[in-house]
C-alpha cells in the first residue's frame, strides 16, 4: 500500500470504516459533512460516486466545519458554523424549522454559558431574512430567552445591516474553506479509482459552496481568555425541538465512532444528540472506548508497518480530543495545528492525522484555498 502522508479526517474517516470486517465501505466526504446516518446521503456498497456522495438528505442541518479565530483586530473573534455541503450542485437554503448555534463555554466544564443562535425565514426572492440572538446564564441550556444581536438578509452582501453591542453577522452562501484530496484518498485507502495520495494532489473542494453563518463579537462579549467552542443544530418536529449535529473539531465523530471499533451508525447520531460535558462517559464510556481503540489498532488495520499507541497513552489522547470542543484563548491568534481555536487556512487535520496515526500519515499533498477574504465574513465569496 502507498504511504505518502495523507491528510483530513476523511482520510481517517475512510481508513477505519473501510477495514470494518463484513461492513460496507461508507464514504464520508469532510471534516464533519455527512457524518452520520440520521443526516442522510452516505454513499454504501464499493462505488465511489462523488458529487453525488456529497448529497446530504437533511443538508440544512448538517453542519461541514465550525471555526474560531481572531477578528478585525486583537480584541475580535470570529465564529463561523458552515452547513449543507455542495450546495452549488444540489442547492439547499437555511432551514426554517433550524437552529444554528454557536456554543460558548467560558469555564472549561463543557457546558455552554454562551450560546449565538442564527434563525431564518422562509425564501423569498432567493433570499431569507435571519436573526441572531445572544442567550446567557441557563438560557445558554435551554434558549427560552435572549436578546436579538443581529437582523439582516442572506440578499447582497449577507452582512446584518443592523447589530448591536459591537456585533458583526453575515449569513448566505460561500465558497467551501475545506481542503482535501478527495480523489487521491479514495484511491489509496479504499482502493477505488486509479488516483492515489501523492500523484498530482487535488483539491476536491475547490470549488464547492456552503451555507456559512458568520459572527464577529468583542472578545469581553466571550469571556476570559480561554473558551470552548463548538457548533450544534436543532430542528422542530411534532412540537419540539430535536437534536440533529454537532461539532467542534473536525473529524471527531467521523473518524473514531465507525466499525473498526464496533460502532454503528447508531453510535454516530448518538454522538451528534451527546452534550460534550458527557461525551467521555455516556453509554457506558462507548465514545471513549471507541476513540481509544482506534488510537490502538489504526496503523495494524492499515498495514502502515508503524507502532500503534499502547492504552495509557491512548487513553490520555482521548481525554484529549473528548470533550469535542475547539479550545480557543481570546488573547492569541488561532493556531489550530496546536489544537488553539481554527482558522480558515490552519492545516488541523494534519495535526489530528499525525497524532492518530501516531506520526505515521501527515498530509495528502493539498494547502488552503487561495480566495479567503482578510475582512468580513473571511469566507471566499461563492464560486458561480
Amino acid at each position: 500500500m502507498r504511504l505518502p502522508s495523507l491528510r483530513n479526517g476523511l482520510l481517517l474517516a475512510g481508513s477505519v470504516v473501510a477495514l470494518a470486517v463484513g461492513a460496507s465501505p461508507l464514504l464520508v466526504v469532510g471534516a464533519d459533512h455527512l457524518d452520520a446516518p440520521a443526516l442522510g446521503g452516505l454513499t454504501t456498497g464499493g462505488a465511489y460516486n462523488p458529487p453525488g456522495s456529497l448529497h446530504s438528505d437533511h443538508g440544512d442541518r448538517d453542519i461541514n466545519d465550525v471555526y474560531v479565530f481572531q477578528g478585525s483586530n486583537a480584541s475580535r473573534t470570529a465564529l463561523v458554523m458552515t452547513t449543507n455541503p455542495a450546495i452549488n450542485l444540489f442547492g439547499g437554503s437555511f432551514g426554517t424549522n433550524v437552529r444554528y448555534i454557536l456554543n460558548v463555554d467560558r469555564n472549561g466544564n463543557a457546558v455552554q454559558e454562551l450560546a449565538y443562535v442564527f434563525r431564518f425565514g422562509a425564501v423569498q426572492n432567493g433570499a431569507q431574512n435571519y436573526t441572531v440572538t445572544r442567550y446567557t446564564g441557563a438560557n445558554a441550556r435551554t434558549l427560552r430567552t435572549g436578546v436579538q444581536i443581529a437582523w439582516g438578509s442572506t440578499a447582497g452582501s449577507g452582512i446584518a445591516g443592523q447589530t448591536k453591542d459591537g456585533a458583526k453577522a453575515f449569513a448566505g452562501v460561500r465558497s467551501d474553506p475545506f481542503f482535501f484530496d478527495l480523489s487521491g484518498f479514495v484511491g489509496t485507502v479504499l482502493g477505488l479509482g486509479t488516483d492515489h495520495l501523492g500523484d498530482n494532489p487535488t483539491d476536491f473542494f475547490i470549488g464547492l459552496n456552503t451555507n456559512a453563518g458568520v459572527l464577529e463579537v468583542p472578545d469581553d462579549a466571550l469571556g476570559d481568555g480561554m473558551i470552548g467552542v463548538w457548533g450544534q443544530t436543532q430542528y422542530w418536529d411534532n412540537g419540539m425541538w430535536h437534536a440533529a449535529d454537532q461539532m467542534g473539531r473536525p473529524a471527531i465523530n467521523t473518524v473514531f465512532n465507525t466499525p473498526l471499533v464496533g460502532a454503528t451508525g447508531t453510535t454516530k447520531n448518538q454522538f451528534n444528540e451527546t452534550p460534550p460535558s458527557q461525551q467521555r462517559t455516556a453509554f457506558n464510556g462507548q465514545f471513549k472506548t471507541n476513540v481509544v481503540n482506534t488510537l490502538m489498532n489504526i496503523n495494524a488495520a492499515l498495514n502502515t508497518g508503524c507502532d500503534d499507541y499502547d492504552a495509557a497513552t491512548a487513553g490520555a489522547i482521548a481525554n484529549i480530543l473528548l470533550p469535542d470542543v475547539i479550545t480557543y484563548d481570546t488573547t492569541t491568534a488561532a493556531n489550530g495545528t496546536h489544537l488553539n481555536g481554527r482558522a480558515l487556512a490552519d492545516d488541523v487535520i494534519d495535526a489530528e492525522l499525525g497524532i492518530t496515526t501516531n506520526g505515521c500519515v501527515t498530509s495528502d499533498g493539498v494547502g488552503p484555498h487561495s480566495d479567503y477574504m482578510s475582512t468580513f465574513p473571511y469566507l471566499g465569496t461563492p464560486h458561480p
